[in-house]
């Protein structure tokens, strides 16, 4: 079969933690076909992500608010991805989307993960029930079973440029940080307001972390995230704190790189984070972790609340129905700074003896 499969696509068209948890597969096709040609659909705005990888071999960027908008333009992609003639096409989306490439792109195998659909309804709906917790990233590599496909440990990487790592320590070095320097990241927002844990908690821990630790914060935000990184900064001294605001994804996978822990809501940065190595500190409430998404790696500390009426909803979208946000309230500041004091310290025991 290894002769046979020349040219794999899979499909990831979106979001930005989704397209990292699918590394594993990338990982355990190339190790299985060493010599095909792997393609990649994502959307334009996730490409980054996979950019440097260099076991792909190109890259499809699908840009449904430009050159593939409408009918004509999703017409033009499926064309261009016709013409390839690929032996293997994996779906790991499995939308109405990907579903019309996966019927009308040709290839002589064609496999689809399992949403788990029903049992995740069951976990937001019927939350009494005992259902056993999810892994993503275990669910994606599933369909390669059928392939005999060794699987590899199911932990995400993602690849960084030079011209990302250079940015990364020109921009820290702009802003006075040092090689040796301890370096914390926390990335307050989330897509959804519900997800977001309290601001003013955000505000003490960072503020705990320097008088501690004497470590550099580093606020990640996009645009919209501002306000919210602004006021999370408000009182940490100006020369401990860095501001990296709407920042190329490229530029915020490098600065993440350098930090010696990273403290999140459920978020894209949690995934980033985590395929790179760096310990993550993340507050879940709405979304639970048994749902699939929890970050990939024993060092990582995941704080949750645990209460009956989480997980609320499968992304976090849905209004809290009660008066109190208690899913997020009951994970106190205190909780968060002894995690990243632990996660920091057993980082800086790991960077002396190697």
């Amino acid at each position: 079969m290894q002769k046979e499969i020349d040219r794999i696509l899979i499909i990831r068209l979106s979001s930005l933690g989704d397209v990292i948890l699918t590394a594993p597969v990338i990982a355990a096709l190339k190790a299985k076909f060493p010599h095909s040609e792997l393609f990649f659909l994502t959307k334009a705005r996730y490409a980054d992500l996979l950019r440097n990888d260099p076991r792909i071999s190109s890259l499809v960027e699908f840009d449904p608010r430009g050159k593939h908008r409408g009918l004509s333009g999703f017409a033009s992609l499926i064309s261009e991805l016709r013409s390839y003639d690929f032996d293997l096409l994996v779906d790991l989306h499995a939308n109405l989307r990907s579903f019309l490439v996966r019927r009308l792109v040709k290839s002589r195998i064609k496999l689809k993960y399992n949403k788990r659909w029903l049992r995740r309804w069951l976990m937001v709906h019927l939350r009494f029930l005992k259902t056993k917790a999810l892994r993503t990233v275990h669910s994606y590599l599933e369909p390669l079973q059928k392939l005999e496909v060794e699987l590899p440990q199911p932990s995400p990487l993602i690849f960084l440029s030079r011209d990302d790592l250079g940015f990364s320590n020109h921009f820290l070095l702009e802003r006075q940080v040092k090689k040796d320097d301890i370096v914390v990241g926390v990335h307050p927002g989330a897509k959804w307001e519900t997800k977001r844990w309290d601001e003013e908690k955000f505000a003490r821990v960072c503020q705990s972390l320097v008088e501690k630790s004497d470590c550099k914060i580093v606020l990640l935000g996009d645009a919209g995230e501002a306000k919210l990184v602004e006021e999370v900064g408000r009182n940490i001294p100006t020369d401990q704190l860095i501001k990296a605001i709407n920042l190329p994804l490229g530029g915020v996978m490098a600065l993440i790189k350098r930090c010696d822990c990273l403290i999140t809501n459920d978020s894209g940065p949690m995934h980033i984070a985590s395929a790179l190595g760096v310990p993550v500190v993340a507050i879940f409430g709405p979304t639970h972790p048994k749902l699939g998404f929890a970050p990939v790696g024993s060092e990582n500390v995941v704080l949750c609340a645990d209460v009956k009426c989480s997980p609320c909803g499968l992304h976090g979208e849905k209004r809290c129905s009660k008066k109190s946000r208690f899913c997020m309230d009951l994970i106190e500041s205190e909780m968060v700074i002894e995690a990243a004091e632990k996660l920091l310290q057993e980082n800086k025991s790991v960077s002396k003896e190697t």
